[in-house]
């Protein structure tokens, strides 16, 4: 006798020779169903993790993930909070000088940010592509390295001045607001391919307190960088500081992070759809099958098999598509994603001109598998147990 029975009953129920065309095709049809939702899955929440780290790196690494200040953005530097160095998530702080500005050239006018640079600012330094940024922003040159967008705007190239113009706090009593403002000379032009190119001017640190007229022990406020910017707790940060402004990275890219995970969870959900159906179809052909095989089911009663072993039939088939399916999935995401150039050539199918970077994680797709198979072992239990309900007497009576 074959042992296991139950594996080797569900098996032969699975698939064999005798059986008809139209449930073989019944069949593959269900594990082709299980394969191309699990892949698609699996490459969705592959291209999720691309897009997030994209967004870490083309986004949050330019901008601080949380900025600590006062209300006037003028703050001292022995006022920085020692209670928020002892949160797990920093990664690095730094004191910074920063400010809104208009920037006016021969053809046209802007508003811009300067940046302050100094030693403090190496940990995000390397993002803007330029070596030794400190040599060339020299004290006392006043010398600016300003974005490509913003160039382009402003019509201006390496060598040309521009005028940097500050709305003052000063109060002069016949013109109201006055203006601060001086020449700066553009040294260099950083590409960062983000949203910084359109803003970001960088200044020696020394040069942009002069500017602002700081005083010496001054500063804008803290920048700081977490380990990990997406899980940012921003209440128990505010608990360790109760003075002073808080600003995270939220406020001002919150919107277009959420608009961005929206858009992919609506198209995840539409392969859990997809997956729903395919795992329903099982649901619905196991439960047509112990109709069928009530006979057999009986005849295996009547031979003393037991109940659990009647089920474990039907569980081990039902199941067994979904494992098939899962399986042939998961190796046809995998290489579809190591040769990723078939991937994005489907994908530019229907998105022109679109760079998606996909990473796979292999816990998710360990955990797509696994719950995927649970579910429908899940559902193959109510037709299981209305097979083992039968009574043997009552149908083979009737043969």
């Amino acid at each position: 006798m074959y042992k296991p029975i139950s594996l080797f009953i569900a098996i032969r129920y699975l698939w064999n020779t005798h059986l008809p065309k139209f449930k073989k095709i019944i069949t593959i049809l269900s594990i082709i169903a299980i394969a191309i939702s699990t892949a698609s899955f699996i490459i969705i929440m592959s291209m999720i993790n691309g897009s997030e780290e994209s967004f870490k790196k083309n986004v949050l690494s330019f901008i601080p993930h949380l900025i600590i200040t006062n209300k006037n953005q003028y703050i001292k530097k022995s006022e920085l909070p020692k209670n928020i160095l002892k949160l797990h998530n920093i990664e690095k702080i730094s004191d910074f000088i920063s400010k809104e500005i208009i920037v006016q050239s021969e053809n046209d006018i802007a508003m811009a940010e300067i940046i302050g640079m100094d030693n403090t600012n190496f940990f995000n330094m390397k993002n803007y592509g330029i070596k030794n940024i400190l040599d060339v922003l020299k004290t006392g040159s006043y010398n600016i390295i300003i974005g490509e967008q913003l160039a382009k705007k402003l019509n201006v190239y390496i060598g040309d001045k521009l005028k940097l113009i500050l709305l003052s706090n000063k109060k002069n009593f016949f013109s109201g607001q006055i203006f601060d403002q001086r020449i700066f000379k553009i040294i260099s032009i950083f590409s960062t391919k983000s949203e910084v190119d359109y803003y970001q001017i960088l200044m020696n640190k020394k040069d942009s307190l002069n500017f602002l007229n700081y005083s010496k022990n001054y500063v804008t406020g803290w920048r700081v960088w977490l380990k990990d910017p997406l899980s940012l707790n921003i209440k128990e940060i505010k608990k360790k500081i109760d003075k002073l402004v808080v600003l995270d990275w939220k406020i001002q890219k919150g919107e277009l992070f959420k608009a961005i995970k929206i858009e992919q969870y609506i198209m995840l959900f539409l392969f859990f759809l997809i997956l729903l159906v395919s795992i329903l179809n099982i649901f619905i052909t196991l439960t047509v099958h112990t109709i069928e095989k009530k006979n057999a089911i009986a005849i295996l009663k009547t031979q003393g098999l037991l109940n659990w072993k009647i089920m474990l039939v039907f569980v081990m088939f039902g199941s067994g598509t979904a494992i098939i399916g899962n399986i042939l999935g998961t190796i046809i995401s995998v290489a579809l994603i190591i040769q990723n150039d078939i991937l994005k050539f489907l994908i530019n199918i229907f998105f022109n001109e679109t760079d998606i970077p996909i990473i796979i994680q292999p816990y998710q797709v360990f955990m797509i598998n696994i719950l995927s198979t649970l579910f429908t072992i899940f559902l193959t239990l109510y037709p299981s147990w209305n097979a083992v309900r039968l009574k043997p007497s009552r149908i083979l009576s009737n043969d």
